[in-house]
């Protein structure tokens, strides 16, 4: 029902779109550099790559460490982030390329994902859904906030909400665009702390501003 009515409220939304990147490498390090920020913050970061020219994983993985902590400062968290990075395009050359990885089974990417040093289950299931196209579901914070709110629950666990949404939603293309509206709902209107209900798309249906309104 809320895959549904974020369908009506964004219907001109598209992956692609949303992401504003579609080269594999820049999504690709999209995916851990977003991680604790914003994504103006991450795209910043992008830019940094560019500008130091490194914009494939084997430059990346030449620069030195000074060079790659320079270009991802504006994401923060740059040392760790910077080894992860390391750590995944090194793993990348191992398993082959993109194309090659999606070959192996969704569950054997993603402990081969959560082994690499600062990679955890956030991450690694953003590079599982849109970049090797499995079948996963990120239970970020957005998604674990809406889901509170709108079913009138305690907050479900990271995996607790994953395996819901992938049991009502087994479409690769509706589990990409679903969470890509979570985020959007969540930046927009299920905020935080000041969550504006009031102005939210799909406040019809949600358990906390029902309760709100009675």
């Amino acid at each position: 029902m809320l895959y549904e009515a974020l369908r009506e409220w964004e219907p001109d939304l598209t992956v692609d779109g949303w992401w504003g990147v579609t080269d594999p490498f820049f999504k690709s390090a999209g995916c851990v550099l977003v991680q604790n920020t914003s994504w103006h913050n991450a795209r910043l970061a992008i830019d940094g790559l560019c500008a130091r020219g490194m914009t494939t994983p084997s430059a990346l993985l030449q620069a030195s460490d000074d060079t790659l902590w320079k270009a991802i400062r504006p994401a923060g968290f740059y040392r760790a982030k910077s080894a992860a990075l390391r750590g995944l395009y090194t793993w990348l050359n191992t398993a082959g390329g993109w194309e090659k990885a999606k070959k192996q089974s969704a569950s054997t990417l993603r402990v081969q994902l959560l082994a690499i040093r600062g990679i955890g289950p956030e991450t690694a299931d953003m590079l599982l859904l849109y970049m090797l196209e499995k079948k996963t579901f990120i239970g970020d914070a957005y998604t674990r906030r809406i889901a509170a709110r709108w079913f009138g629950c305690p907050p479900p666990t990271y995996e607790s909400v994953r395996a819901e949404v992938l049991e009502a939603l087994p479409d690769l293309p509706a589990l990409q665009l679903f969470h890509a509206l979570l985020v959007e709902l969540g930046k927009k209107h299920c905020k935080k702390n000041v969550p504006g209900c009031t102005t939210c798309p799909v406040r019809g249906n949600c358990a906390q501003h029902q309760s709100r309104s009675a």
